[in-house]
Formats: structure tokens, sequence, C-alpha cells
């Protein structure tokens, strides 16, 4: 029978009792619920039953569908979908175990919608105490429509994690595939209530699948040593238009929500919202790429698309990790695109505790992230002893039996803003290179601080490469290149105030500026240090800037601090700036 009523008074709750439907048969076209005093539809173990459209009438009660373990979908819906008149709360609950995507316990299918906002749907555990979860799916052109989703997990890990090795989700899901889009839906997914970091819900994207211009809430995690909810991306899925907060963890050592792109998923046009963690100790919302499996071509890698991210410092009483962003290129070569990426500082001392994102390999790899074409935005600390947000390109590990990364870390064409603090005491946002990262062709721009705050900060460490890079300063933003073991070379230097900050002694690093330099007021600052391994020499010349622009300036326009009371005299030989303490 193509239609059928479930009815008034069914003699169970079986779905698949043919007794309980007006017809006597199952419908396979369109189910009608209206009033009933059986509310609790339940599914048989091989339920398989396929319908093309759930529709509840004007005056339907409201119903809870359960669905638990089974080997085929209790019931998958093929049709127009699920169509509510009657604006009660109607529920689909999924209380089970599946061995991944492909074992779903209910379907949409073609171009069914999961309805709107008054439709819940909960991809979950048998009990709290149990493992894994079942998994809603959606497939083809399937769509979320306005639904509503809750998905959790229980307190065990999965037994791929334990003796058993059984095959498991790691929590409840719910699943887009094909070109299947989570529409305008709204998703509010946990972590583990166990200890265990591998143990979290997903919502999870493959193929060519879109979330849409859903709203997704990671919850973060509870438990000491628990995840906090995810949001994944695969193949070549997109983020689209979704809004996603990853929340930071209510726990010390659990991490925070997390939204990962894998494979060469992108970030669309997201809005990313990463927040701090509320206790000491507990980690921050964060959005990665590529920091899981599966791996791919050494030129390829997930993007951030044109997506907005927003990483928070502990600001409204959090005491823990701030938000992040990671590239860190474990499985692909990632790339921050044209996305914009906003830092914020924190009012607590640690530097974890402020937003930041960080680019980063561990080597030895065939993989290395870019930043691209973003525009990245380091704000100060918000307040005297509180922490800057930041960015840092930088390199892990150390290559062994001769493997060596061959690609780095870099800034790429880029434009990262570094903000200087604005109360008195504030440090300034800043970026840091690091190992052998390079700032590529990207502009590099380090603004004063106002207030009595300290200014922007670009620093270069290690044997970092300045490459083609242009280094914008201004008032008392500062070039740190004192940690560098061996100089910097840069594209072009554009001076309106700024410093230049340097050690001076055995192996003093200097800068040299291959293109242009301009400068745009009366003097030029450096800061000097003396080497903490020693060398420093009065009565010595030191070369700190290499330019061929330094023949048409005056060495009176150069200032610097004293050391030990004795002050800088500054000589220009060639296209060399020398600086010497010269004591009587």
């Amino acid at each position: 029978m193509s239609e059928s009523t479930w009815k008034a008074h069914p003699a169970t709750g079986e779905w698949n009792a043919t007794s309980n439907w007006s017809t006597e048969e199952v419908p396979v076209d369109t189910a009608i619920f209206s009033e009933s005093a059986q509310t609790a539809i339940t599914f048989a173990a091989d339920s398989n039953a396929s319908v093309k459209k759930v529709e509840f009438k004007e005056n339907s009660t409201a119903y809870t569908f359960t669905f638990g373990p089974g080997k085929t979908p209790g019931l998958t819906i093929t049709g127009e979908g699920v169509s509510n008149l009657s604006r009660k709360q109607q529920s689909f609950i999924v209380a089970a175990t599946s061995s991944g995507h492909d074992n779903p316990q209910l379907v949409f299918a073609n171009t069914a919608t999961a309805g709107t906002d008054d439709m819940y749907y909960c991809a979950g555990p048998i009990d709290e105490q149990g493992y894994g979860g079942g998994v809603i799916s959606f497939c083809d052109k399937a769509r979320a429509g306005t639904a509503r989703f809750k998905v959790w997990t229980g307190a065990l890990p999965p037994p791929q994690f334990r003796k058993e090795k059984i095959p498991s989700t790691v929590g409840g899901e719910v699943s887009f595939s094909n070109t299947s889009t989570a529409d305008n839906a709204n998703f509010t997914i946990y972590g583990s209530l166990g200890a265990d970091g591998d143990t979290f819900a997903n919502v999870v994207f493959h193929d060519t699948a879109t979330a849409g211009k859903a709203t997704f809430t990671n919850v973060g995690g509870t438990v000491s040593g628990g995840d906090g909810g995810n949001t994944q991306f695969y193949g070549s899925s997109s983020a689209d238009h979704g809004v996603y907060n990853n929340w930071g963890a209510t726990h010390e050592k659990a991490n925070g929500g997390d939204v990962a792109f894998d494979s060469t998923a992108s970030g669309g046009y997201g809005h990313f919202y990463n927040h701090a963690a509320i206790v000491a100790g507990g980690y921050g919302g964060v959005t990665s790429f590529n920091n899981n499996p599966p791996s791919v071509d050494a030129a390829q890698g997930a993007s951030a698309g044109n997506g907005s991210y927003f990483n928070y410092g502990a600001r409204q009483g959090e005491q823990g990790g701030g938000g992040h962003l990671e590239f860190s290129a474990r499985y692909g070569s990632p790339t921050a695109a044209d996305a914009t990426i906003v830092n914020y500082g924190s009012t607590i001392e640690s530097k974890s505790s402020a937003g930041h994102t960080i680019f980063s390999i561990n080597q030895p790899t065939p993989y290395f992230p870019t930043a691209g074409n973003a525009k990245v935005w380091n704000h100060p600390a918000a307040g005297e002893g509180g922490a800057a947000g930041f960015t840092e390109f930088s390199v892990y590990g150390k290559e062994s039996g001769g493997n060596v990364s061959n690609q780095f870390p870099t800034a790429g064409d880029a434009t990262l803003f570094n903000l200087g603090g604005c109360t008195a005491k504030a440090g300034g946002g800043y970026t840091v290179f690091s190992g052998n990262a390079s700032a590529g062709s990207a502009t590099l721009i380090a603004y004063g601080g106002t207030h009595g705050g300290y200014g922007g900060r670009i620093a270069f460490y290690d044997e970092s490469v300045g490459d083609s890079a242009k280094v914008c300063l201004f008032d008392d933003g500062e070039l740190d290149i004192g940690y560098h073991t061996c100089g910097v070379t840069i594209g072009s230097l554009e001076m309106t105030g700024g410093v230049i900050a340097t050690q001076l002694g055995k192996e003093t690093p200097c800068l040299t500026v291959e293109g242009d330099v301009a400068i745009k007021s009366s003097q030029v600052s450096f800061r000097f240090d003396t080497q903490k391994g020693g060398g420093f020499s009065y009565n010595q010349p030191y070369t700190i800037l290499r330019c061929s622009a330094l023949t048409e300036l005056n060495p009176e326009c150069f200032r610097g601090n004293t050391i030990n009371g004795v002050e800088p005299r500054f000589t220009i030989v060639g296209h060399k700036l020398q600086v010497t303490f010269t004591k009587p």
C-alpha cells in the first residue's frame, strides 16, 4: 500500500507490525501520524523499512521514534522526507553502536529532508556507560532542513581502542556523503563522558557534501583527559557558509570542541569561533587542517578557503588555553588560502591562553603548510600581565638518518598585522618564525602601542628565512632578529618609526634588505642586547644592516640604547651600517 496511517490504538509500538497501521500494511510511500495512544515507535533489529515520506498531521501527538542496534537501517526515507504540520516536537532517537558511517540506523536518501526546527534528532550510544554510538546518514542529495540535532557518546572507549578490536564509530555520528547538505540545521555535538581523548561524537562530511548554512556547536570536554565534540570534513567536502562554535574545555586536561579539515576539504565561507577554556589546564576550542589521516599527495591538502576564523583569548573569566587554529601538515599540505584570521589576546600571563594560529611541521615530512593569501590580525594582550595574540611558523623535531624536510612552513603571500597594546604595559600582538620556517612573499606589519602599551612585534629565530617578505614598522613596532643564528634577509623594509632589535657579540645577526628601503620618519631606532654567550667587545664595529639604500642616508638618523652607559656610534661603510660602542 502506498499510504498508511498509524492507528489511534495500535497493539504495539513496532513500526514493522502490519497490525499497527490503518491499512494492515506497512507503508512504502507515505507514513501518516495523527492522534494516537501509542507514541513510542520502535524498529526491529532487521527492520530495513523504507518510506518516501513521513507526515505528521496538524492534530498529531508528539512521537518518539527509537532506533536500536541492527545490521540494516531501521528506516530509510527516500522521497520528500519529513513533514511536521503539528508544530509539536517529533523526536527520532538513534541509540545504538555502529561500525562506521556505512552502517547507519536512520537514512535520508535521494532528495529527502529531515524537516523543520520542530524535528529533533539524537544519535548516541545505548546508554551513558556505553561506547560508540548510532549513525544518522544523509546521502545522495538529501538535506538536513532546519531540524535540530544532538550528537553524543558514552563513557567507554570504542572496542578498537581496547582488546576486543571490534570496528566501531568513536561516538554518535551524523554523516553527510555524496552531494548531501546540512542545509540550515542546528547541531550540538558533545565529547566523551569518559577519560579517553579519542572518543567523541561527531558530524562528518564526505565526498562533496556541504555544511550549507547550518550552525554547529562543538562542546568542550567535560572530564579529565576527555575530548570535545567534533565536526569533521573529508574528501572534497566544504564548510560552505556554516557557523561553527568550538567551546573550550570545562575540566582540567580536557580538550576543546574541534572542527577538523582533512584530505582536500575546504573551509568555504564559514565562520569559525574558537573559544578559550573555562578552567586552568583545559584546552581551548580549535580548528585544524590535515591533522588526521588519510594522507594525500605532497602538493595537496585542506584549505581554509574564504572562511573567517576568530581565536579568542582567556578574557571573560576563563583560565585555560586560548582558542586556536592549526595548520599542522601531518597528512597533507594545507593552506590558509584567502581566509581572514583574528587572534585575540588574553588577560592572563600564559602564552597559550591567548588566541593563536600555528603553521608547523614535524620533521621529516614531505608536507608543509602555507598562509596563502590570508589576512591575519594579531591583537594585543588585554592588559598588563596578559598574553598577546600571535601567529607562529614552526619546525619541530630533528631530522634523522639523513632524512631532511625539503619544504617548510611559509607565510606565502599573506598579510600579517601585529597590533600594539592599547593600555599601559599591554604586550603587542606578534608573529614568530622559528626553525627553518619562511616568511615567503608576505607583508609583515608591526604597529606601535598606544596609551603606554608595547608595540607589535615580528621575530625571526633560529635559521628561519625572511625570503622576499616586506616588513613595515610603525612607531615602536619591532622587528626582532636577535635570536637568529646568522642574520636575516628580507625583500624590502618600510619604517615610519619602528625598532630593529638584535644582539651584539661573536655572531651578531645582521639584517639584509635586498630591495627597497623606505624611511618615513626622522630617525631609525635599534635595540641592542649583548649575547648571553659572550663575545661582545667595546671599540669594535658590528655590522647590523646591509642594503644599497644606505649610501643615501646620514648616520645621524640612527639611534640606539646605551650599553652600560656607553652611547652607540653609527657609521656607514659602503652598503653596511655599523655600530660601535667606544669606551675610553
